[in-house]
């Protein structure tokens, strides 16, 4: 049932994908790390739902360990995509430059870490829920703390918008996220904990274009008024 759950959320990425595109702005900047975050999670998901096909061996091993790296070199990007929201949502003290190297060494830190977890990993097959994955072989002990680290500055990000703005929906996915991460461990499903990642980016996509189209909207006024 759960390569079911997978395979939709596959579907799922791509329309939020060209949804995303085709109603965001058509500019590279820091909120443009989302569109990393949601090829990222695509790629997850398309491999836990062609596992079973694949079947056990070196090539499903590269393709999960491919997950992992993805996890530890993207995921964190959700902090520059955090500032490029406060900085559109025109918080003042966004404009520092300080700020944004912040960011970006955050950024950086979270990846490292997680990084050097993943150069440790030894992998091993396993089925759930009719979905066969390769999964590390030791049960650590420690916190996922990349993780912690990227839902804390989502959580505030969020928070601080929600304030300024009014805008609810960056801190509502958030705290979903958050919560159903926190209760993994008693989910019947890693397919469960997909949705409150899918339901997060959907959030965050409703967030950029919301903010995007208001300055689009700011400036075209401007204009008119000129």
């Amino acid at each position: 049932m759960d390569t079911f759950f997978y395979t939709f959320f596959v579907f799922a990425y791509m329309i939020l994908m060209i949804w995303t595109f085709k109603s965001s702005q058509k500019e590279l900047t820091y909120r443009s790390f989302l569109y990393l975050i949601i090829i990222g999670l695509l790629y997850d998901n398309l491999i836990l739902a062609v596992g079973r096909f694949v079947g056990t061996g070196e090539l499903l091993e590269i393709l999960n360990l491919g997950r992992y790296w993805i996890h530890a070199l993207v995921t964190p990007t959700l902090v520059l995509f955090s500032y490029g929201i406060l900085k559109l949502a025109e918080v003042s003290w966004m404009k520092h430059n300080i700020v944004k190297w912040l960011s970006v060494i955050v950024a950086i830190m979270l990846s490292v870490i997680e990084i050097l977890m993943v150069l440790q990993l030894e992998l091993k097959p396993i089925w759930d829920n009719g979905v066969l994955q390769y999964i590390s072989t030791s049960s650590t002990n420690h916190p996922p703390y990349m993780i912690i680290g990227v839902t804390c500055v989502l959580l505030i990000g969020g928070f601080i918008v929600y304030r300024k703005t009014k805008w609810k929906w960056m801190l509502i996915g958030t705290v979903i996220m958050g919560v159903g991460s926190a209760l993994s461990s008693f989910l019947p499903s890693g397919a469960v904990t997909n949705g409150f990642e899918l339901f997060l980016l959907f959030t965050l996509a409703l967030t950029k274009i919301h903010f995007e189209k208001n300055i689009v909207k700011e400036y075209r006024t401007h204009i008119k008024n000129e």
